[in-house]
C-alpha cells in the first residue's frame, strides 16, 4: 500500500538523530505532522466507485453515487472499499465500467450546471442594463415585462432562432426586480460620488424646491466637486420636505444629508439659489443658516432667474401689447372646436403653423416663443378673430400695433438668445458674468444706433415700418431699452470680474492682482507667471485641468481659483432635474413619493458599477 504514498522527504524514515535539518523549537508532534505527506488518488479506486475532487496535489475522495466527500487520510483502498460496502450494498459487485459510465454521466452534469450558472450571470448583468434604460427613459418599470421582453423576444426569433428566445426569456424584468435594480445602482453611484466629494475636499451646492404632481414638496440638490484631472458636477440628492419648505427646514434636511455622507459645511465653497425668501432671507433664510456654518461661501442668485426678472420690465405701451397677446391666444386655446378651427384656418390660407403657444410665467423662454408665433400667424389670426367678432381683430389690423409686437418679437428673441446661452452644464461665474457684460454691451450699441434711426437689428421691426409713425416706434424702443440697461444693474450690480482675469489666464499681461489676495497667493501667481512649462501647456489643457496641474507647485493659488471655477453660476441642473421629476412623476404615477433613485440613475454622469453589483447578487434566471 506504500505506492500510492507520496512522500515529500526522502528522508523522512530517518530518526532525529540523523536529521541534520532539524528546525529548533519544533515539538515531535509538530515534526510529524509536518512529514506526512498528502495521500493521491489512483485510477484503479474507480472500481470502488470513488473519483477525487478538489486541489490535485491534496485531493478528496468523492463517491461517484451518493457524492459524499471524505477527508484525505481516506484515500485508501480499504476505507474506500468499506465505503462502498456499507452504504452501497447493492453497486459492490458492479464492474469498473459502470463506474466509468456514471463518472461521464456526472461530468456532464457538471458540465450543464456551469453552463447555466453563466447563462444566470448573464441574465443578471442584462437585468441591470435594462433597469438603468428604464431608469434613463423615465418609463414606468413595468415598460421591461410589458413591451422590452416581447420586443426582444420577437427580435431574436425573426434574426436568430427559437433557441435564443429560450435564452432572451431567462432574463428577470418584473417590475419588482426593476425597481430593486435602479435602488442598488442609486446607492452605488451614490456612494461613488460621496468618495470622490472625499477626496476632493471642496464642493459647490445648488439647490432648488419645488412641488410635484401630488403635492409634496421636493428639494433638489446638485454638487461640483474636483475629479482627477477635471471638474465634474453631479445629482448629489432629492429629499421631500415633510411639511413647511421654509428655509430652516430645507437647512436641516441639506445638512443630515451632509451630515449622513461625512461632509462638512467647512468644505462647501459656494450654495447657489433662486431668489425665493425661504433660500435668501436675511434671518432664518437657508444662506443665513449656510453663513452661521460657513462664513466665507459664496452666495449666488441664478442668473437665469434674474434675467428672467430683466425680461419681465416693460414699458405701458409695450405691456398693453404684451397683455393683448395673451388675450387672443387664450380666446383661441380656450376651447377644442376653435382650435380646431384655427387650424383648418391656418392650413387653408398656407401658414406654416396651425397652433398658437401658450404664455407660462415659469418658463424663461415662453414669452418669446409666444409673441414670434402670434406676429407669424398674425394675418391667420385676424381673419379668424374677424369671423368670431372678437374686438381684439382691431388690434391686429393697426399698422402701429403690429409694429410694437414685431418690436416685442425681436427683442425677446435676443433675450432668449441670451437666457439658453446661459443655460447648459459647467457654467461658473465667469462665464456667466461674461455673457451678461456682453449683452450689456449690445443694448449701449443698439442704443447708439437707434438715435441714428437704424433698428437692423431688430428684422421683423424693420419690415414693419411702413405706415408707422416711427418716431413715436423709436421712442418707446428706446424707453425701453433704457429700462432693460437699469434692470440689468440693479439684478447685476458687480458684473465686474477683471480681478477675476488672473483665473482664466494668469499670464495675460492684463491680468490684475485681485484685491482679497494674500502675499502668499500673490507670491505664487509672479512665481507661477514665470513657469514656462506650464505656460505651454495652458495653451493645451481646459483651465480647470490647467489650475488642477498648476495645484502640484502652487496650491495655495489654486485653491482660490477653484473657488471661482467651482461657483455655480445658475440652477440649471435643478430645473433639468425638476423636468425629469415630471416626466417620472405623472398623473399615472402620482402614488411614487420617493423619486430619489430614480433620478440618480437617470441624471448621473457617475455610471453604476453593474459588473460590481453583479458580483455582490446570487444570479438566478427569470422563470
Amino acid at each position: 500500500m506504500d505506492k500510492f504514498l507520496k512522500r515529500k522527504n526522502a528522508n523522512s524514515e530517518l530518526g532525529p538523530a540523523n536529521n541534520s535539518n532539524e528546525e529548533p523549537g519544533v515539538s515531535g508532534e509538530q515534526k510529524k505532522t509536518k512529514m506526512v505527506s498528502s495521500r493521491q488518488y489512483n485510477e484503479s479506486y474507480l472500481s470502488f466507485g470513488f473519483t477525487f475532487t478538489g486541489d490535485p496535489t491534496a485531493p478528496t475522495p468523492l463517491c461517484l453515487v451518493c457524492g459524499e466527500k471524505l477527508s484525505n487520510h481516506a484515500m485508501v483502498p480499504s476505507k474506500l472499499k468499506r465505503h462502498l460496502q456499507t452504504k452501497h450494498q447493492s453497486l459492490q459487485n458492479k464492474k469498473t465500467e459502470y463506474f466509468v459510465r456514471l463518472r461521464k454521466h456526472n461530468e456532464k452534469q457538471g458540465i450543464l450546471m456551469k453552463k447555466n450558472a453563466k447563462v444566470s450571470e448573464r441574465a443578471l448583468k442584462a437585468s441591470y442594463l435594462v433597469a438603468e434604460l428604464v431608469a434613463k427613459s423615465k418609463k414606468p418599470h413595468t415598460i421591461a415585462e410589458t413591451l422590452i421582453l416581447p420586443a426582444c423576444k420577437a427580435i431574436v426569433a425573426e434574426m436568430l432562432s427559437p433557441d435564443a428566445v429560450k435564452e432572451v426569456a431567462k432574463v428577470p424584468l418584473s417590475d419588482n426586480t426593476i425597481a430593486r435594480r435602479i435602488d442598488d445602482m442609486s446607492a452605488d453611484i451614490e456612494s461613488v460620488v460621496l468618495e470622490k466629494i472625499h477626496i476632493s475636499g471642496k464642493f459647490a451646492l445648488q439647490l432648488d424646491e419645488s412641488t410635484d404632481i401630488s403635492g409634496h414638496a421636493q428639494l433638489l440638490a446638485n454638487v461640483r466637486f474636483l475629479d482627477g484631472d477635471a471638474i465634474r458636477e453631479n445629482f448629489l440628492f432629492c429629499k421631500a420636505l415633510p411639511e413647511k419648505t421654509t428655509g430652516e427646514e430645507i437647512f436641516r434636511v441639506t445638512s443630515d444629508y451632509l451630515e449622513q455622507g461625512g461632509l462638512k459645511w467647512e468644505n462647501c465653497t459656494s450654495v447657489c439659489t433662486d431668489g425665493a425668501a425661504a433660500m435668501v432671507g436675511r434671518t432664518k433664510g437657508f444662506v443665513s443658516r449656510v453663513k452661521e456654518k460657513q462664513p466665507d461661501v459664496i452666495v449666488t442668485h441664478c442668473f437665469l432667474h434674474r434675467e428672467a426678472l430683466v425680461a419681465k420690465t416693460l414699458p405701458a405701451d409695450l405691456a398693453s401689447v404684451l397683455d393683448d397677446v395673451v388675450r387672443m391666444v387664450n380666446f383661441v386655446k380656450s376651447r377644442p372646436l376653435k382650435s380646431r378651427i384655427f387650424a383648418s384656418l391656418c392650413e387653408e390660407m398656407g401658414a406654416e403653423h396651425k397652433a398658437l403657444l401658450l404664455h407660462t410665467e415659469v418658463r424663461w423662454l415662453s414669452r418669446g416663443k409666444v409673441l414670434a408665433r402670434v406676429y407669424e400667424l398674425r394675418e391667420e389670426l385676424k381673419v379668424f378673430l374677424t369671423n368670431e367678432r372678437c374686438d381684439d381683430a382691431k388690434q391686429l389690423a393697426s399698422d402701429e400695433w403690429c409694429a410694437r409686437l414685431a418690436y416685442l418679437a425681436d427683442m425677446f428673441q435676443h433675450l432668449n438668445e441670451l437666457n439658453t446661452r446661459m443655460q447648459g452644464r459647467n457654467e461658473n461665474l465667469l462665464t456667466s458674468t461674461d455673457k451678461i457684460n456682453g449683452f450689456r454691451s449690445k443694448l449701449n450699441l443698439w442704443r447708439q444706433h437707434l438715435e441714428s434711426d437704424n433698428i437692423d437689428m431688430f428684422p421683423l421691426t424693420q419690415k414693419c415700418q411702413g405706415d408707422v409713425n416711427t418716431s413715436v416706434l423709436f421712442e418707446i424702443i428706446g424707453k425701453h431699452l433704457k429700462t432693460l440697461e437699469e434692470k440689468l444693474s440693479f439684478y447685476f450690480p458687480s458684473t465686474s470680474t477683471e480681478c477675476l482675469d488672473w483665473v482664466r489666464d494668469p499670464y495675460s499681461s492684463g491680468a490684475v492682482f485681485g484685491k482679497d489676495m494674500t502675499l502668499q497667493e500673490q507670491e505664487e501667481l509672479t512665481v507661477l507667471r514665470q513657469d514656462r512649462g506650464l505656460k505651454l501647456s495652458f495653451a493645451d489643457l481646459p483651465l480647470d485641468s490647467f489650475w488642477l496641474t498648476a495645484a502640484k507647485e502652487f496650491p495655495i493659488l489654486a485653491n482660490k481659483a477653484f473657488s471661482t471655477l467651482l461657483s455655480f453660476s445658475t440652477t440649471y441642473l435643478c430645473e433639468l432635474s425638476f423636468s425629469s421629476m415630471t416626466a417620472i412623476k405623472t398623473k399615472n404615477r402620482e402614488r411614487l413619493r420617493a423619486v430619489e433613485e430614480e433620478l440618480r440613475v437617470c441624471l448621473s454622469s457617475v455610471p453604476a458599477r453593474i459588473s460590481a453589483l453583479c458580483l455582490s447578487k446570487q444570479a438566478q434566471v427569470s422563470h
